[in-house]
């Protein structure tokens, strides 16, 4: 198994879960120090677990496609990718990523994109494989924040940058790319699916860089009915991952392990057609699925 977005919070919390249950985990941190002190934690704890470090900076396409070169030369086979890493920006200037695209839209969109396919080689040699992309149901229309709007016309948003469009937008992305692959991959393998953490105060502390949100979430937002607390959410994943009631379930979106409803924007083939264009075009990938 596959785990990105390892060296921290819900991601570390996933693969210690899955090593414990006897999964090798490959745990992928942004670079080699970070990816080799989680793997650490997580055999501290558990000795004799198959815990192994791996590092990807998720926001370069070099460093992508030579994680994969590099994993297709010693793994022939992948049962599971998790795609859980994740950003969420608070800072109101955009930030841009190695390759000059929006960070948000550029590590929780693009990179999945990018890695998934890369790695389909691997997963379409074992008969069990899943992929599991890690989206939000603060892609709903309502959610709180700035509305969601998705612009084909200006995807790394040029034009009116806003943190919380940015998020949403990426992960609307992310449903329309696991909508499109499992309709182009059909019945073969991997499946396919999305699931939807919750709010989960502690991770999100991860992101911000303000002192009060950060006092909020680290000591009463923990408290409220809709929190999650990292180990609900890790179990959650760990469903996603391993439980053999889904295990031919395919283009679904899961929260709390059952399937939720995303948006009708979501859904829309047309719309996911073309965000799998745009993608494709912009991160140097073939528009078809070999």
């Amino acid at each position: 198994m596959l785990i990105t977005g390892g060296g921290r919070g819900l991601g570390k919390a996933t693969a210690e879960k899955l090593a414990k249950l006897g999964h090798r985990v490959l745990l992928a941190a942004r670079s080699p120090d970070k990816a080799a002190a989680a793997a650490q934690e997580v055999l501290g704890r558990n000795a004799g677990a198959r815990v192994e470090p791996c590092a990807v900076e998720l926001g370069s396409l070099t460093a992508i496609r030579q994680f994969a070169s590099g994993w297709l030369q010693r793994e022939p086979i992948l049962d599971v990718l998790f795609n859980i890493a994740g950003v969420m920006q608070t800072r109101t200037r955009r930030q841009l990523s190695e390759d000059g695209f929006e960070l948000t839209l550029a590590v929780n969109a693009f990179a999945p994109f990018v890695l998934t396919r890369l790695l389909l080689p691997a997963l379409r040699r074992s008969p069990t494989s899943r992929v599991v992309n890690v989206s939000s149901r603060m892609h709903l229309p309502g959610s709180r924040g700035r509305p969601i709007d998705f612009d084909f016309d200006d995807p790394n948003l040029e034009r009116g940058y806003n943190p919380d469009r940015a998020y949403k937008n990426s992960k609307l992305a992310l449903l329309w790319f696991t909508y499109e692959l499992q309709r182009r991959l059909g019945n073969d393998r991997p499946t396919v699916n999305a699931v939807c953490p919750g709010f989960v105060p502690l991770t999100a502390l991860e992101s911000s860089h303000k002192p009060f949100e950060r006092w909020l979430m680290r000591h009463i937002l923990p408290h409220l009915s809709f929190a999650k607390s990292v180990d609900e959410a890790a179990n959650d994943f760990v469903f996603m991952a391993t439980d053999l009631s889904i295990a031919e379930v395919r283009g679904r979106f899961f929260g709390e392990r059952h399937e939720i409803a995303s948006s009708p924007q979501s859904r829309d083939v047309v719309q996911a057609q073309r965000f799998w264009a745009l993608a494709s075009r912009m991160t140097g990938m073939p528009e078809g699925v070999a």
